[in-house]
């Protein structure tokens, strides 16, 4: 497996990178790995990105209707957590 090491100069970038480590809890260079993996993912076709999910999808079984359901589900409970930790 190839690495990559990267040297940002730009003391605007350094220190926005850093603020952002900061609020997510983690270290500057996840938050620069994470940038990076994001906007080359950007550059692909949405199709591509989401060819693995749709045969995942489809090699389920799972119906559409079955897929909106736990769907509905999952943002009940989502919504329920919230009133609960507010």
């Amino acid at each position: 497996m190839q690495s990559l090491v990267v040297k940002i100069s730009n003391p605007d970038t350094v220190h926005a990178i850093a603020e952002a480590a900061k609020r997510q809890g983690t270290t500057p260079e996840a938050v620069a790995l994470e940038l990076l993996e994001t906007a080359v993912l950007a550059q692909k076709p949405f199709e591509q990105i989401v060819e693995p999910i749709a045969r995942s999808f489809d090699e389920s079984g799972m119906s559409e209707e079955e897929l909106d359901d736990l769907v509905k589900q999952i943002q009940k409970a989502i919504r329920e957590e919230r009133r609960r930790n507010k």
